[in-house]
């Protein structure tokens, strides 16, 4: 297993690794023009590492699939698992990045609008929207109807309700690790959240790098929440479900952004573990901390609420400057009026 950066670059064996690596530990999130020329403090190094042309061909491979059990295909936590609807759209070629949206079966106008906006750009990244199982089979018919014509949903065989977003998080791992293995990142999101793909796929390209990385977990993190005990909360969970007070630090689940290495880790520790209903906490914390990730702060490049606001009244990114996700939770309108300032200006 790779090693943090934070152990520092003596531990890498290529001198140029080595310098290109100090020299990557003075960019930041939050600053993505140049390094300072005399730091006032020591900087951090951050817990992830970047592929270069020095190692990226000489590491092994992110998804050893031969540890996992023989039936592990057919398997997704607790349950028996099956692809209900697949489509494989990464056969024809490694993609920089695959994005998986978790989606609502009856979310039908919020697919639609993705696919018209921020998930057009198919010639650099793979979109997908995963589902669950629906109740009657008029809905499934639809579903199956949109698939034929778009060839970008995954269904897989739980039903799909609030309580089982783990399974679809885990089913989304699953996927990834069996069907699109060549893929340098998998960002995980949501289908009321907004993307700025060129943003984004400049910024992996360039920023961060286009050979992919390794125990990278970019998102907003919750470094400390307490636990709901509250019966008026929704979040409520007993201490039968969760015994400590306090959860580990996880991720805000609407944009979570993997390297591929962290995908099999948490995957495989997903299809150990005991069932938790709450993906967010159970994959990006409790799972994390068990394979020893730590997550990486999206900062300045998420917007807030009042940044979409203002966005939305001018029709122009001037006022919010250089980002990569929108806020969640977004109505389909402000959606496309996102996408128009950012087509508009990129």
């Amino acid at each position: 297993m790779l090693e943090k950066r934070r152990h520092g670059a003596a531990s890498l064996a290529s001198p140029l690794l080595a310098a290109a690596l100090t020299a990557a530990a003075c960019l930041s999130l939050w600053q993505l023009s140049r390094c300072p020329a005399a730091p006032a403090a020591p900087l951090v190094a951050p817990a992830y590492l970047l592929l270069l042309p020095g190692n990226a061909t000489s590491l092994p491979s992110p998804y050893p699939l031969h540890r996992l059990p023989a039936g592990d295909p057919g398997r997704l936590v607790d349950l028996p698992f099956a692809f209900r609807l697949n489509n494989y759209p990464c056969n024809e070629s490694a993609p920089l990045l695959l994005v998986l949206v978790h989606s609502a079966p009856a979310n039908a106008d919020k697919r639609r609008a993705i696919r018209d906006t921020w998930g057009a750009r198919r010639d650099a990244l793979r979109l997908l929207f995963l589902l669950g199982e629906v109740d009657s089979g008029a809905a499934q018919l639809a579903l199956e109807r949109e698939d034929l014509a778009h060839g970008d949903l995954v269904q897989g065989s739980f039903r799909d309700s609030y309580r089982n977003m783990t399974y679809k998080h885990v089913m989304s791992l699953k996927w990834t690790a069996y069907f699109c293995p060549g893929a340098r990142y998998l960002l995980k999101t949501d289908d009321d959240v907004f993307v700025n793909t060129p943003a984004l796929l400049d910024f992996l390209s360039q920023e961060l790098s286009p050979w992919g990385a390794r125990r990278l977990i970019m998102c907003a993190p919750f470094p400390r929440s307490f636990v709901k005990r509250s019966y008026r909360s929704k979040w409520r969970v007993s201490p039968a479900e969760y015994p400590s007070r306090v959860y580990p630090p996880y991720c805000a689940g609407w944009a979570v952004l993997y390297s591929p290495d962290v995908v099999f880790l948490l995957y495989r520790e997903a299809q150990r573990a005991r069932y938790f209903w709450i993906d967010d906490v159970h994959v990006t914390g409790t799972l994390a901390s068990r394979a020893n990730l730590t997550q990486t702060d999206v900062g300045s490049l998420a917007l807030t609420p009042d940044q979409v606001s203002a966005v939305e009244q001018s029709g122009s990114l001037a006022a919010v400057g250089r980002f990569l996700f929108g806020a969640p939770n977004l109505e389909l309108a402000t959606l496309y009026r996102l996408w128009g300032a950012v087509s508009g200006e990129s």
